[in-house]
């Protein structure tokens, strides 16, 4: 099959419960009585889901709650849930859905969402006396984190100049019955919109949705430019617009289906924070604890026996077949007009770029640009593969960086990069300071481009003598 050409074939989940049918239907459903939201239930997400055919957990009943108050976690890292939420054709391999989806992306075309009066989300609505957090499981994920939380939301704020709605997610530390504290890392669209409203002196509005049909969850997770709306892309990743209502306290739109929607105003600094943190980021490290504005919540909305989402980091825990964020870099190399880009690989803060040379200066252009754009904040090491180097096969970039790259004129570092307070290597000094900035390395390990053509051919075996061994030689070869 030609992958880079078969058809997508999305789903469009109505809501979240209809996802988890479909994943009972394929036998990926385990359902966990008593656990305790006091590190039990982090624990046991943590350890399945190092599985490669982990499960979806949900826990019913909860240690303290009533039965019908659920809260799944491992909803995404599997690929098999992964292709039917993307629309890839199953019979893929995950190499060939990776190459797949790379081809798709291009093809995306922003499909707005649509408003609808009202929706399963408003079954319930407790407003100003009548609201408690409580209802819902807060859980403390990692044994050092600072408290309980909520995490894997989909939080929706509105520039107040441009109208401009953004749609992030962010984690959520429980205070009281009606005060929470959030991580919106520095330059975030989050963080950028609710500092409008604090220089003119107001709080900002926030709506939080707590579970949500997957397609939102991913958009939301995306690194999106400004002004791109990740309903628009939600839209297009299930192949049908999104559902929204307007809330009863911001009148942000929030989506119909959701589980629980907690409305309110993240308040500005002086009119008081809280400690957010400690807490186990994305790199397998605790992020340090520091004040955080607090966010009083006026509306609770919420279905009859609400599905929380959980989804905290541990390590070796998240497999993004789909590789987003790579996806995000290509997409905005392209954008700006670089061409040769053959392949992107994002992980761990390593950004490798395969690229065909045809220009002096063309690799580090291209290296710049990945910097420079959404998809490769938080990067450490930006390296730089001729179109020969799989980017994705650390063997092949490993024997490029050992064999092209000469350390004494192929190296550079960038200094003042965008980073964020999680980053474990910001000494504590800047985070103290709020300089969330640091160094990333490029490494060139591509032929150098004006003399590549003289660089020493690599040892191999040709597509048409391999082609012709296999023919001739097919059961002697035969796996």
């Amino acid at each position: 099959m030609a992958n880079t050409i078969a058809e997508r074939r999305p789903r469009a989940f109505n809501d979240l419960r209809e996802y988890l049918s479909v994943v009972k239907e394929m036998g990926h459903l385990r359902v966990v009585e008593g656990a305790d939201g006091e590190l039990e239930i982090g624990a046991l997400t943590g350890m399945i889901g190092a599985r490669r055919d982990c499960p979806v957990l949900v826990f019913d009943p909860i240690k303290d709650y009533p039965r019908g108050v659920r809260l799944i976690t491992n909803m995404l890292n599997n690929g098999e849930r992964q292709k039917i939420i993307h629309g890839c054709p199953p019979e893929l391999s995950e190499a060939e859905a990776a190459r797949w989806w790379n081809g798709q992306v291009k093809r995306f075309q922003p499909l707005p969402p649509v408003f609808v009066a009202d929706g399963p989300v408003k079954e319930n609505i407790k407003q100003d006396k009548d609201v408690n957090l409580k209802i819902f499981p807060w859980v403390r994920w990692h044994e050092k984190d600072g408290g309980d939380y909520m995490c894997a939301t989909s939080t929706v704020t509105r520039d107040p100049e441009s109208g401009y709605v953004n749609v992030g997610s962010y984690r959520f530390k429980l205070i009281d019955e009606t005060t929470c504290v959030g991580h919106m890392a520095s330059g975030h669209h989050g963080d950028i919109i609710s500092k409008q409203y604090w220089k003119q002196g107001k709080p900002c509005p926030v709506a939080i949705s707590l579970g949500q049909e997957p397609s939102i969850l991913i958009a939301a997770g995306d690194n999106a430019a400004w002004s791109h709306c990740e309903y628009d892309y939600a839209g297009w990743l299930r192949g049908a617009p999104v559902e929204l209502t307007k809330g009863v306290f911001t009148d942000l739109p929030i989506p119909a289906t959701a589980e629980a929607v907690l409305e309110g105003e993240i308040l500005p600094p002086k009119a008081g924070t809280a400690i957010e943190g400690p807490f186990g980021e994305m790199g397998g490290y605790y992020g340090d604890a520091s004040p955080a504005s607090l966010i009083k919540i006026h509306a609770v909305l919420y279905r009859n026996d609400p599905i929380i989402m959980g989804s905290p980091p541990f390590p070796n825990t998240a497999r993004n077949l789909f590789g987003a964020r790579g996806l995000r870099v290509r997409s905005e190399l392209e954008a700006l007009g670089i061409p040769g880009i053959r392949g992107v690989r994002y992980g761990g803060g390593i950004v490798v770029l395969s690229i065909e040379q045809s220009f002096p200066g063309h690799a580090m252009r291209a290296a710049l640009g990945a910097l420079g754009g959404t998809g490769g904040y938080h990067t450490r090491f930006v390296i730089l593969v001729d179109e020969d180097v799989n980017p994705h096969d650390l063997n092949e970039v490993f024997e490029a960086m050992g064999s092209r790259c000469d350390p004494g004129t192929s190296l550079d570092i960038n200094r003042r990069i965008w980073s964020s307070r999680v980053d474990p290597r910001l000494e504590p000094d800047k985070v103290e300071q709020g300089d969330f900035t640091t160094s990333c390395a490029i490494i060139d390990a591509t032929r150098p481009y004006h003399w590549k053509e003289h660089f020493p051919e690599k040892v191999g075996i040709s597509a048409e003598l391999r082609k012709a061994m296999e023919t001739k030689w097919r059961e002697l070869l035969a796996p």
